[in-house]
């Protein structure tokens, strides 16, 4: 048993298809269809039930299928640990962002890819109960969002950035001028939302929710830059972080009384586990960046 042929199987899994992993894998279909063919004789199984239009994996397939993630990154993290040992930066990073937090953490993540191009970084943009999930099952090494409750126990949380929450509108608005908005304002205002999962959502959500009946909805979208382009486009309002449209010409944040005290944002990881050299590094340029 090699471990290129656990990663194959895990890509096939994965992807639903050989064709599809081979792409994913660089390798050629029937090269990979020889390797999961030699790993079935070796462990005297059948992992895969094969059709014309279906693929899906047999009982002992789904049995191994966790235990060759488990595998996979224990070989990963053999690596890493001895790059980290010889003080070479490279291996694998995996973050994940809250939507409303990809503005703060874009220029980080610029300038980690040019200055260690042998570190593969992989960026995932979730609701924050979704990072957490990944979190919990190893899928990433930092989690970026508001505060986790409950989950103190086994993360640890480290403080990175403070934001407020805005009415974000075009600068056309009848509201644009003002220097400060409430709720009440707020009223009779087409609104469109971020999806709910959105953990920084929940202050507003709590004011909003008592004024629900007079509140005029547009949707919720989980892309930050969907909901621009929806409010560039007409006079519908949305409630985000400040800093969103810092690059974006045409729109305006106004603070919003009630939502004046700032959120803080923090860097979550699993406690007990090794620290990566590579996620270290990025947690450097990230609270460099805060600080400046």
């Amino acid at each position: 048993m090699e471990i290129r042929q656990l990663s194959y199987f895990v890509a096939i899994a994965e992807c639903g298809s050989f064709s599809e992993a081979s792409r994913r894998c660089f390798i050629s279909q029937s090269a990979i269809s020889q390797q999961i063919k030699l790993l079935e004789d070796e462990l005297g199984v059948t992992l895969f039930i094969r059709s014309s239009h279906h693929l899906s994996l047999t009982e002992c397939g789904r049995a191994l299928l966790p235990l060759a993630k488990d595998a996979i990154r224990d070989v990963n993290l053999c690596k890493e640990r001895l790059a980290d040992f010889r003080g070479m930066l490279n291996g694998q990073l995996s973050i994940g962002l809250t939507y409303s937090l990809e503005p703060y953490v874009r220029d980080v993540i610029v300038q980690f890819i040019k200055r260690y191009p042998k570190v593969q970084l992989s960026v995932w943009y979730k609701t924050l109960p979704e990072l957490i999930v990944m979190l919990r099952e190893h899928d990433l090494d930092i989690a970026f969002g508001i505060k986790v409750e409950g989950e103190e126990d086994w993360v640890d949380a480290v403080p990175v950035m403070q934001y407020r929450l805005c009415a974000v509108m075009r600068d056309t608005h009848p509201l644009a001028s003002r220097e400060e908005l409430f709720f009440d304002d707020l009223r009779m205002q087409r609104l469109v939302l971020p999806e709910a999962g959105i953990r920084d959502q929940n202050a507003a959500e709590h004011y909003l929710s008592e004024k629900a009946s007079v509140l005029q909805y547009c949707t919720y979208i989980n892309s930050a830059s969907a909901i621009l382009s929806v409010i560039r486009e007409s006079n519908c309002i949305s409630i985000l972080p400040e800093h969103i449209i810092e690059e974006t010409n045409g729109l305006c944040a106004i603070p919003i009384h009630e939502l004046s005290d700032p959120f803080t944002s923090y860097a979550y990881s699993l406690k007990g586990t090794y620290r990566k050299k590579a996620a270290l590094t990025f947690m450097k340029l990230l609270l460099q960046g805060s600080v400046n």
